[in-house]
């Protein structure tokens, strides 16, 4: 794989250039959704609603403005600028730049509907004004949303696109923490429908992954894991979604395969519509990383945590390639176990209050004997915690407590208290297990918890008990090469301690 790696990336990345300008009318997937906008309009319209069902987003709305200039009357296409600018996976949306998108149509609600010559276009419209304008914060919105949808879905049960739409739907109510299944089986259960119908349906590959994207349901995903990128091949995350089940069931090869198409794809797209760096190429390059990690290639890992770097370099004042960075740095930094000798930025500063990064730098300081500042660490990761609870973020404190417990652990080990390492990495791992959700990607807290305890129990010479904490880690995060690797070593201990 080295050798190959980037000639691979190289080639991708050149070929995918090669046949961007090629029309995106067969390279998103194939749907029908009937309207009354011109014939000249179709075209870009479709180009737009696909490229929503593969998140790319900023694409979508190039299209639907250019079906707006082709038929300035056309009302989905107004429509449809609005819905790229939610995003339902990321609880995210831009109420004015939507308000701005259909305010090009009619300035009221009433007028817009007016313009709508069919029932199902005014139910559109009338969904889509739910979706940013009716009562609430964003994940009240979302269920109205949803239950708007789901109307639709009842009047029209054969219109796949309304299926995809509402499916989507049910999946942007679902929070970090939520209990229960029922929203993802039935999104999943309408997905597949649609999917049966048309094997070709981005929405339907694309949604049924997301479904089905944790360690109990992941295979159910495989087979539209394994096509979605032949369906979407001009869309970066359908390239990449695929390795979210890939990932799940372990398969490190066919991650790192998914995410350097999905990587030079995204490169390509962000040159070609002039797109800030630091989302969907970060996003697939941290992935990329990781199953480099995780395949043992660490010099591979290396260089994909050199090219976020120069994206850092040339972009010194985005945030968001900034936290990339040092997300991709901290996972290199714990999963190769080279720790770093770094002082603990200021609380004001991104390097300063990013959560992942600061643990690092607390478990490094502890590993190379500086107990003072993994103790400064430490206290900065409760500030972080409690800033998090008073906002209301709860899960996310939930979070930055495993890292602090994580850290006290480290610390504990390294200072010769075993029975103190244990405890704190017992109560990490409870709170892991108990209180959040597997992750759908690598793990974050970027060390699991549960594989650290079993980490710490091998190393006090308690291989039994290593071997259980490993194998509840394999069950929470599929195939993971050090918990594989650490459960060989604890099951060798364990046999040569009962002889």
């Amino acid at each position: 794989m080295k050798a190959n790696y980037a000639l691979r990336l190289f080639l991708t990345l050149f070929l995918f250039q090669a046949t961007v300008s090629v029309t995106h009318a067969q390279e998103l997937g194939d749907i029908s959704f009937p309207n009354s906008g011109s014939a000249a309009a179709q075209e870009d319209f479709l180009t737009g609603v696909k490229a929503l069902h593969s998140f790319q987003f900023d694409e979508a709305r190039f299209a639907f403005e250019r079906a707006q200039k082709i038929d300035p009357s056309f009302a989905l296409a107004y429509w449809g600028q609005a819905m790229s600018d939610n995003h339902p996976l990321w609880a995210q949306q831009d109420v004015d730049a939507a308000s701005a998108a259909l305010n090009k149509l009619a300035p009221t609600f009433e007028a817009r509907l007016a313009s709508a010559p069919t029932e199902k276009e005014k139910e559109y419209l009338s969904a889509v004004e739910t979706l940013y304008f009716s009562p609430g914060d964003k994940l009240q919105r979302d269920f109205a949303y949803s239950e708007q949808m789901a109307r639709m879905h009842q009047r029209w049960p054969e219109d796949d696109e309304i299926s995809i739409f509402y499916a989507l739907s049910l999946l942007g109510t679902v929070r970090p923490g939520d209990q229960g299944y029922r929203r993802q089986a039935l999104a999943a259960s309408i997905s597949q429908s649609v999917f049966a119908r048309n094997e070709q349906h981005p929405g339907a590959a694309h949604f049924i992954i997301h479904s089905f994207d944790d360690p109990d349901h992941a295979i159910l995903a495989l087979p539209a894991a394994t096509v979605y990128a032949r369906i979407a091949p001009a869309a970066a995350h359908a390239l990449h979604m695929p390795s979210h089940i890939f990932l799940q069931l372990g398969m490190w090869q066919d991650v790192v395969n998914s995410n350097i198409d999905a990587y030079a794809a995204a490169v390509t797209v962000n040159r070609k519509f002039g797109l800030a760096e630091g989302r969907e190429d970060f996003h697939t390059l941290s992935w990329l990383a990781y199953a480099n990690l995780m395949l043992g290639e660490f010099d591979e890992a290396g260089k994909n945590l050199a090219d976020a770097r120069a994206a850092l370099d040339r972009n010194p004042d985005s945030a968001a390639v900034h936290n990339g960075y040092l997300n991709m740095r901290g996972r290199h930094v714990l999963e190769t176990g080279q720790w770093t000798d770094v002082e603990l930025a200021a609380p004001g500063t991104i390097e300063g209050s990013h959560a992942n990064w600061v643990s690092v730098i607390g478990m490094s300081a502890a590993h190379l004997g500086n107990a003072g500042r993994s103790q400064a660490a430490l206290a900065r990761l409760a500030v972080i915690r409690d800033r998090m609870a008073s906002a209301g973020r709860t899960y996310d404190a939930k979070k930055i407590s495993i890292l602090e417990k994580e850290v006290s652990a480290v610390l504990s080990l390294v200072k010769g208290d075993g029975e103190n390492a244990v405890a704190f990495a017992r109560d990490a791992a409870q709170t892991e297990m108990q209180e959040m959700q597997a992750p759908s990607g690598p793990p974050d807290p970027m060390k699991p918890a549960v594989e650290l305890l079993a980490d710490i129990l091998l190393e006090t010479n308690r291989p039994v008990e290593a071997i259980a904490a490993y194998e509840q880690s394999l069950k929470w995060i599929p195939g993971r090469t050090p918990s594989v690797r650490g459960l060989e070593k604890a099951t060798a201990a364990a046999g040569r301690a009962s002889r």
